[in-house]
């Protein structure tokens, strides 16, 4: 269950018969939320992380995100059906064996063995000119807008599994501060940038016999736990690796009476976008919080943090990017996307030179 502070074990169940029936506590769970939002501006979906295994040696991992409205007795129809599907091999670990004759009710508690915190100013977007084109610009502008929550993804691993995965739209945050920033690229500064400072967390889980003290498997996470609007700036941030430059203008400038290329809001390529988070693994790794085999594990190299600034009935964030191209210089202009697992993600960096 998600708090302010990070997650907090809400129960263990055994489900002999593949459905389990779990009960949360959502009134303690609202009241810290009140005071969070009280103290800093800050305020969140209710979200709950079940965790399955099972007997064939799976594991899988199901984000439930909630309304606080939907948190009501069960008498009144507080209730929730979900299905989570186990796809995980795991090639390692005790198996996971349930009683014969047992029934639906409490089962282990997985323990929380570490956390970490670190707070980082990030990339958002990021705009270059070539020098070679001479003048114009390339203009980018980004802005968020308060009191929308903006969908937030989390990587996970099994030490059984020695796998990365990444869930999307797991944590749905919001903050009450506005913030905003624009920077200019041209040749005599060909790149700018725009940041923002965010709090990185990660926590290691052990799930455990509680009568002998067995360890059966171990879980990794780290998320984007807070962002500060207040700290957007045109100061250069840490940046996500860009995989794949996607063609987007070709031809010769239009002169200074009209943008060559203007996007706008989210209006191409939708409303997710790529920020890092592999510098905040290589971290933990380095200091010791995550053992140094889990950079062998697949997927390592293209940890990154997915934001989706559409969750609700209006953007999160908003952007206006803009080329200012000469009519007689030929040019490309490109923008980038990030790799993970074989498919491509849109990050809001974009590049104009001559070819």
């Amino acid at each position: 269950m998600l708090y302010p502070e990070g997650m907090r074990p809400g129960g263990g169940y055994v489900a002999p018969k593949g459905v389990a029936w779990i009960w949360i506590d959502y009134e303690e769970w609202k009241r810290a939320w009140d005071e969070e939002r009280k103290k800093t501006g800050f305020f969140a979906d209710p979200t709950i992380i079940i965790t399955a295994f099972t007997e064939d040696n799976y594991v899988g991992l199901l984000p439930v995100v909630l309304k606080w409205e939907e948190l009501k007795p069960y008498a009144l129809g507080g209730k929730k059906t979900v299905t989570i599907e186990p796809n995980i091999k795991r090639v390692k670990g005790r198996p996971i064996k349930i009683q014969e004759g047992s029934s639906s009710g409490p089962g282990d508690v997985p323990v929380l063995v570490d956390e970490y915190e670190k707070n980082k100013r990030v990339t958002l977007g990021l705009v270059y000119f070539d020098p070679s084109i001479g003048e114009g610009y390339g203009s980018l502008y980004m802005g968020y807008h308060y009191y929308k929550k903006v969908g937030i993804s989390l990587a996970f691993a099994f030490m059984s599994g020695e796998d990365w995965e990444i869930c999307f739209d797991v944590f749905r945050v919001g903050s009450e501060q506005p913030g905003s920033a624009a920077t200019v690229a041209n040749s005599a500064n060909p790149e700018g940038h725009i940041s923002i400072v965010v709090t990185y967390r990660f926590e290691h889980w052990r799930y455990e016999d509680p009568v002998s003290g067995e360890v059966y498997d171990e879980e990794y996470d780290m998320w984007i736990k807070n962002f500060y609007p207040n700290t957007m700036s045109d100061e250069t941030g840490e940046c996500v690796e860009i995989h794949d430059w996607t063609l987007k203008y070709w031809g010769y400038g239009k002169g200074f009476s009209e943008p060559t290329y203007r996007e706008y809001d989210f209006q191409v390529d939708g409303h997710d976008f790529a920020v890092d988070l592999l510098w905040f693994a290589e971290l933990l790794i380095e200091i010791g919080e995550m053992v140094a085999e889990a950079s062998t594990w697949a997927g390592f190299v293209f940890l990154f943090v997915n934001l989706d600034a559409y969750v609700e009935v209006t953007y999160a964030f908003g952007y206006d990017l803009e080329y200012v191209i000469p009519e007689n210089v030929y040019v490309l202009i490109r923008k980038g996307r990030h790799e993970f697992e074989g498919e491509l993600h849109n990050a809001l960096y974009w590049k104009a030179y001559r070819p």
